[in-house]
């Protein structure tokens, strides 16, 4: 479940995965999507927790086409950043397996 992961490491996982896969047009300064949740955070963390995992399960579907060389370079990528995985995610976040 959700609630058992460590939010900061879901953080900074979606956090690359924006810098890194997200269209550029989506992310601008002032709407990033790791300052919209920030902005959530103190007086809505159930509603931040809630959004980052509908997030996180977006990215990981847009990810679905990447070859096993790719997940496993962003995986040591997150990994040196203290993230979960994308293994791990892809297999907490699947819409198909419904666990968000």
């Amino acid at each position: 479940m959700l609630r058992d992961l460590d939010y900061a490491r879901l953080k900074r996982s979606f956090g690359y995965l924006v810098d890194h896969y997200a269209p550029v047009e989506l992310v601008t300064p002032d709407m990033h999507p790791l300052k919209i949740l920030e902005r959530w955070e103190p007086s809505h963390m159930s509603r931040a927790r809630r959004g980052l995992a509908i997030a996180l399960a977006d990215m990981v579907e847009a990810t679905q086409d990447f070859c096993a060389e790719r997940v496993a370079e962003i995986d040591r990528d997150l990994e040196k950043r203290d993230a979960y995985t994308l293994s791990f995610l892809r297999e907490h976040f699947t819409r198909r397996h419904d666990r968000i």
